[in-house]
């Protein structure tokens, strides 16, 4: 595409920079500001100077998923330009209270992540490390909520259509530029990086856990069908070509799958913090929700192809091979 230029952002978090696109075809568009700090609106408002802009040209900002990362400046950007803040629907409770929705995850995967195995001693670190992110977490009032296949008209020329992709997220959007064959896939696709679909709520629920990674993998196969070739990613790097990005990461999940699976052969029944013990035996305690995320993803795949069944013992679960 042309007239889209990337501004690096720096970030707080162990991801490093995230990728703030601007668009100068039909106004100023901007998918993805960066966090809420002072260095990344110094970055931002330093890339959009070297371009000839200011945020106060910004017209619209687009959001790929509520991660903090991602959508911490929107705000900012709106009150100094007037933007419109677009975001998928599944987004607008999680962006306008996050400190809420954060709340609401805590209240649940307190238990769940103790029937899964995690002992009581580190359970209580997993849950409230993320409150140290709370600084970062301010309300953002969506302006237009999208759903699968609306379009965002940039002018006579350009027009971007939403693509629901759940999984890194629940409202994970891809913005496709079908006539220049591109898409914005926020952590979606990333060059060098396969996302790790985090464990949350269902949307709009309170008591019922995503299935990240099988919706994640469905996701990922549904863009490699679309006729778009280059990524414009979240962090790193272009994708020059989607669907071969695409057949890496599935293959890179297949193999995890197989492994999980051994170990299960192995030394099952286990629960999933034993088998995520195993498979990744020094994770430290602060990588642990995300390492539980992955495994129980595994879980999740196996158990829909009827490769492992759910063994339930009261509140505690375990997970074995399918009988022959």
């Amino acid at each position: 595409m042309n007239d889209v230029e990337r501004i690096a952002i720096r970030t707080p978090f162990q991801i490093g920079r995230v990728n703030c696109y601007a668009i100068t075809r039909g106004g100023l568009t901007l998918i993805d500001p960066g966090p809420l700090t002072d260095d990344a609106y110094t970055e931002l408002t330093d890339g959009l100077e070297a371009l000839g802009y200011t945020t106060e040209d910004v017209d619209r900002v687009l959001i790929t998923h509520p991660h903090i990362d991602h959508f911490g400046l929107a705000d900012r950007v709106r009150n100094e330009s007037g933007a419109t803040i677009c975001a998928h629907r599944d987004a607008v409770d999680v962006l306008a209270d996050p400190t809420a929705n954060f709340e609401r995850e805590q209240a649940f995967f307190r238990p769940y992540l103790a029937s899964v195995g995690v002992p009581e001693q580190l359970l209580e670190t997993v849950i409230t490390l993320p409150e140290s992110y709370n600084r970062f977490r301010e309300p953002v009032a969506v302006d237009r909520s999208l759903a699968e296949g609306d379009e965002i008209v940039l002018d006579e020329t350009t027009t971007l259509e939403a693509i629901h992709t759940p999984g890194h997220a629940p409202a994970s959007v891809c913005f496709l530029d079908r006539e220049r064959k591109s898409a914005f896939t926020g952590d979606h696709v990333m060059a060098d990086i396969s996302p790790n679909p985090l464990l949350t709520l269902e949307p709009g629920t309170t008591d019922q856990r995503t299935r990240s990674l099988p919706d994640y993998l469905a996701a990922l196969e549904r863009i490699a069908t679309e006729d778009v070739t280059t990524g414009y990613g979240g962090h790193r790097e272009i994708v020059p070509d989607i669907a071969a990005r695409v057949e890496e990461i599935l293959a890179h999940h297949d193999k995890r799958s197989d492994r999980v699976s051994k170990i299960l052969d192995d030394d099952g029944p286990l629960t999933p913090y034993e088998v995520m013990n195993r498979e990744f035996p020094d994770l430290p305690a602060t990588e642990t929700f995300a390492g539980m995320s992955e495994i129980i993803g595994h879980l999740d795949v196996l158990e829909d192809a009827g490769r492992v069944e759910r063994i339930e013992n009261g509140p505690s679960v375990r997970y074995t091979l399918t009988e022959e």
